[in-house]
């Protein structure tokens, strides 16, 4: 929302310095964007009026003779140069805002003494397509623009979505005058005619429209508006277009209230306000022929019993009945519209305007006379004599009255934790514009809000007003002294045990990334997901129109766009997340592209499945727990390589390679890893996903070892198929208590050993924590694990 600085003088008299108005604003809770001053034509640049137009033979300009004073010409290619209308005027020697210094030149062997300008050239708007259009007695001819573009400023402000009365100069200055400011109520007074209304209005659908007026004035000449107004559309964002329309536009600024304003001789009977029906069709202001929805609210023209369309109702009016050259009656629809009705249309339609703007966030249903009588007004002032406004008006109001809110003064100061005087609260309710009474409780009021304040509806809404007003920064900075509730001891623990989890993960060298938690049917069926149970009513687009069940296609993705963008890895992604299939659970997921050690791994061993499988194995050491894997197929993994994950004991997910079908069809950089593939098929994405939260293992603690450990290693021969779990579960079945240590350290392929066998070398550690053990000792428990080994089928390696 951009204001002119002007503009808020009108209503705010003792409006301080721009730069202090932006410290008042931000304890208002309104969030300055910028402040631009405005620019000041050069002296050169003068008003104008076309005298006459001629034509150049075989050229696209033309040649203009101007009144400034005295008669000159210059040379314009401006399609709406035309006798009668004014405009602006460099002369030689006038610098352009851009910088431009210009002179005395010669165009189509005519001499040009100057320059017509555009709006972009008067640096007020983009418009560069023909001249900025005054009306011919704007000023007197050759009158520097300057005398009535002074200086300025315009202070552009963020609006919130729960404060549409600030969509108005007149609204940001009412809320800037309960700071003690005097505020000048706009009170406007049309002269009118007792004329007889040439039309009705018929409301079929008072849930859409639960107020529609239509005024009507006659003897309207349309031109270009007054230098001034032109000058405060273009610094608020709108392009001037006609006296008429600009009237609408500048009211809306200026108090809030959308409008429209139609040709009167197009309107025939009247208007109905009704829903749209099949197959309607409507060409809107734009030139955009649009196929309506049955859910849309429209304002249609009556003819007999045919009622066609001729706007969509809070959005934008129709081509037919608009405001022409040649309009010498006016018809003024202003109106109050659902917004969720507004909203929705607009998003249906793709049109975002001004006025859906407004209605989506909510318009003050109370203001609509008043915005007319501004509108009428402002045509008469600016068309002159012979403008008649016609003394009866058409209002249909099914408006609800505002429900008054209970307020205790005392609750304030309780919530807010800040002593205020009862009668100070009082006055800022009353300067805010409410009407307050005393209730039958006692100590409290009855306060009804005014009918723009479409965000007062509880009592501490107004204790926010209170707090707002009288100043957040004379709140005190106090500790808050508390102790919690013996239900909320700790419930902070899964979130510090996600954190944890993820300092954990960042510290093993991983990257954390964050997904937007969408997906659709096609990509979960695409990365062999669970099919999601949940779909959004209103998606953003069609590949998010529902919920995700994994949050590897999220990961997947990511690599997708890592490539895509020339990165070349190694890639250590991970994400915590929800997933939503019949309930909502969180989820931890990570993946690994490439070697993160290169040269680590031997040939052979797989590379990055074990990588990834260290990294998981060490993340649950730092957190006290430990993990296993054991084979079990997943429809989105490798056949061969993937398993189910055990944490304490407990299966918490899956880990393994990408399935090569999902790296095909994602146009991943092959399924063949690099790093290890001595079979030719050992894919080069492994990733894995755990469900939490993870079960928190027992806490131990032990001391340094006083005795010193007794070592041994061990080589079993085993098929192929076998895992080291296995081993591993039958090993520490039967080494004794004194087994503290067990870590794998060689796997081996090849002759001697027979096609379909591998061999498995351990290191085992035993220790005594009152002695040393003997190698006797030692030897005797080897002996039980050998003799363990062998009879399950193993074979002891020499």
């Amino acid at each position: 929302m951009k204001i002119v600085y002007s503009w808020l003088k009108e209503f705010l008299p003792e409006a301080p310095s721009s730069a202090r108005l932006e410290e008042l604003l931000a304890g208002l809770g309104i969030e300055t964007e910028f402040i631009q001053p405005l620019v000041v034509p050069h002296p050169k640049i003068v008003f104008a009026r076309v005298l006459r137009v001629e034509n150049l033979e075989g050229r696209e300009v033309r040649k203009l003779t101007l009144d400034i004073g005295q008669e000159v010409q210059v040379v314009s290619g401006a399609p709406n140069a035309r006798a009668g209308v004014g405009m602006a005027l460099a002369l030689p020697g006038a610098v352009l805002p851009d910088g431009t210094e210009l002179g005395l030149r010669r165009i189509a062997g005519v001499e040009s003494f100057g320059m017509a300008l555009s709006p972009k050239e008067l640096a007020v708007g983009e418009y560069a397509g023909g001249l900025m259009e005054f009306t011919p007695d704007a000023l007197p001819p050759g009158t520097p623009l300057a005398e009535a573009w002074g200086p300025d400023e315009v202070i552009a402000i963020e609006i919130t979505p729960n404060r549409p009365d600030w969509l108005s100069v007149y609204g940001v200055a009412r809320d800037l005058a309960a700071l003690g400011m005097t505020l000048i109520h706009p009170n406007p007074r049309p002269r009118t005619t007792p004329i007889t209304l040439p039309f009705q209005v018929w409301l079929e659908d008072t849930q859409g429209c639960d107020r529609f007026t239509l005024s009507y004035a006659r003897g309207i000449r349309v031109g270009p508006s007054p230098l001034a107004v032109q000058r405060r559309l273009y610094a608020a964002g709108m392009r001037p277009i006609s006296n008429v329309v600009d009237a609408t536009n500048y009211t809306m600024l200026e108090l809030g209230n959308p409008m429209h304003a139609y040709d009167a001789r197009y309107i025939r009977e009247g208007l109905v306000v009704r829903r749209a029906r099949a197959g309607e069709k409507l060409v809107t202001l734009d030139g955009q022929e649009r196929t309506l929805d049955e859910r849309d609210l429209l304002i249609t023209v009556k003819d007999d019993s045919v009622t066609r369309p001729a706007g969509l109702a809070g959005v934008m009016g129709g081509a037919d009945d608009e405001i022409q050259e040649s309009t010498t009656e006016v018809a003024l629809e202003v109106a109050h519209f659902d917004p969720v009705m507004v909203r929705r249309t607009a998003k249906r339609q793709g049109l975002k305007t001004e006025a859906s703007y407004r209605f989506e966030r909510g318009v003050d249903p109370d203001g609509q006379i008043r915005a007319a009588d501004r509108c009428l007004e402002l045509l008469q002032a600016w068309i002159g004599a012979g403008v008649e406004v016609a003394q009866e008006r058409i209002d249909h109001n099914h408006t609800p009255p505002v429900k008054p809110i209970l307020f205790r003064p005392a609750y304030t100061s309780r919530l807010v934790g800040m002593s205020y005087d009862q009668a100070q609260q009082l006055e800022v309710l009353c300067r805010l514009g409410c009407a307050v009474q005393p209730a039958s409780q006692a100590e409290a009021f009855e306060v009804t809000p005014p009918s723009y304040r479409v965000d007062l509806a509880l009592e501490e809404d107004l204790v926010e007003e209170v707090a707002r007003i009288v100043g957040y920064d004379q709140i005190p900075i106090t500790l808050p002294s508390f102790f919690p509730h013996p239900d909320n001891l700790g419930v902070d623990e899964p979130y510090e045990a996600q954190e944890r989890l993820k300092q954990v993960m960042a510290g093993l060298g991983f990257q954390e990334v964050i997904n937007y938690a969408w997906s659709s049917p096609e990509e979960c069926a695409q990365m062999r997901a669970p099919a999601p149970p949940v779909f959004m009513q209103n998606p953003q687009t069609p590949d998010r129109t529902a919920l995700r069940t994994a949050l590897y296609p999220s990961l997947l993705k990511n690599l997708q766009t890592a490539f895509a963008q020339g990165e070349q890895g190694p890639f250590l992604l991970f994400e915590v997340g929800n997933v939503f299939k019949e309930t909502e659970t969180t989820h931890l997921a990570a993946l690994l592209c490439g070697d993160p050690v290169p040269g680590l791994w031997q040939k052979g061993l797989g590379g990055g499945f074990f990588a990834l499988k260290g990294l998981l194995e060490t993340a649950a050491r730092n957190l006290g727990s430990k993990v296993t894997v054991e084979p079990e197929p997943q429809p989105y993994l490798h056949p061969g390589i993937s398993g189910a994950v055990y944490w304490n004991d407990q299966k918490a997910g899956y880990i393994g390679a990408l399935h090569p079908a999902i790296a095909a069809a994602l146009e991943l950089p092959g399924s063949i890893g690099a790093a290890a593939r001595p079979e030719g098929n050992q894919p080069q994405i492994f990733l894995f996903e755990l469900a939490l939260p993870l079960s928190k293992g027992p806490d131990i603690f032990s001391d340094i070892a006083k005795y010193p450990a007794s070592m041994r290693d061990l080589a079993v021969v085993v098929p192929e198929r076998t895992s080291y779990a296995q081993l591993e579960r039958l090993i520490r079945a039967h080494a004794g208590e004194r087994l503290v240590g067990l870590e794998i350290f060689d796997v081996y392929r090849g002759k001697p050993l027979l096609e379909g066998e591998k061999s498995l070398a351990f290191h085992l550690t035993f220790r005594h924590p009152e002695r040393t053990l003997t190698d006797l000792e030692t030897d005797g428990f080897m002996q039980n694990i050998i003799a363990a080994l062998e009879s399950t089928g193993y074979s002891i390696r020499k």
